[in-house]
């Protein structure tokens, strides 16, 4: 028996015998493995949300539990809202990549909380700013985002804006195999579109098409990279929610086991229309 398997029937089993940096270890080591396992995540939480007292988890396990949770997309809301005012009491003792990783996981469950995002929340991020990697600026300009999103009045520093929007702009972006080839079908099916465009969010799509009615469309072209047992992973799930909020631009993905299953360009074109117009054949 795989040893994912193992503990995931003994989590499933009784969840009492798990410390808290135990549970948060599953957790995190199910999300870093891509494994979603639903049933899982689920007692998890239900397990969490119905503790007395959750003083006993540190920031390390506050962090990582979140974080797994929003990675393979499970976002309870009992869950996020339970934790919310226990981590705004540890916020002195978390590092910066517990704040980025709390800040990032709850920008993907979509969670207010205004007992923990306030002023004191961006001092103790302004406080660590020294101490931010390329990947942590990243997840805070998403954080951002978010508050952009709910229109909280929360931000960031201008100086620390703007290194965030820059590590974002500035991440590594290559294209596959998979993307040209949707690119090429948009082309060949006589589409008007824009390829690798960097919007005003600071999301780069991969291709913004212009249709009849004087629409664009964001084509996302998702890889495996993008799921989670064909499930949308986090990170997917927040682009093109903040995509289509701040950008008002409608996402249509293309997954990449739907195009893997069409046989030439006359279906991958159909598909592709049929994606476009919303069911609709253009």
């Amino acid at each position: 028996m795989k040893i994912g398997h193992y503990i995931a029937r003994l989590a499933l089993g009784s969840l009492d015998l798990f410390k808290p940096l135990e549970l948060s270890n599953t957790a995190w080591a199910f999300a870093k493995a891509g494994k979603s396992n639903p049933k899982l995540f689920k007692k998890i939480c239900d397990y969490i949300a119905g503790l007395d007292s959750m003083d006993s988890f540190d920031p390390q396990a506050l962090s990582n539990i979140v974080w797994a949770c929003a990675t393979v997309g499970h976002t309870d809301e009992r869950l996020f809202s339970a934790f919310a005012p226990v981590i705004a009491s540890k916020l002195d003792e978390c590092s910066e990549q517990h704040l980025a990783n709390i800040a990032w996981a709850y920008s993907v469950a979509n969670t207010p909380r205004q007992d923990l995002f306030n002023e004191g929340f961006v001092s103790a991020l302004a406080s660590n700013e020294k101490d931010f990697s390329e990947e942590v600026l990243c997840q805070l300009h998403q954080w951002q985002l978010w508050q952009q999103e709910l229109e909280s009045g929360i931000e960031l520093p201008g100086s620390l804006q703007e290194k965030c929007r820059n590590a974002f702009t500035s991440a590594s972006y290559s294209e596959s195999k998979l993307q040209n080839d949707v690119v090429g079908e948009l082309k060949a099916a006589g589409l008007v579109l824009d390829e690798e465009v960097l919007l005003g969010s600071g999301y780069r799509i991969d291709a913004l098409v212009k249709i009849s009615d004087g629409r664009k469309l964001a084509v996302e072209v998702d890889g495996p990279s993008h799921f989670i047992d064909r499930r949308p992973a986090g990170r997917t799930i927040l682009k093109q929610r903040q995509v289509t909020r701040l950008d008002s631009i409608e996402v249509v993905p293309v997954p990449y086991w739907e195009w893997n299953e069409l046989m030439n360009s006359v279906m991958k074109q159909h598909y592709l229309r049929v994606k476009l117009s919303n069911g609709q054949i253009m």
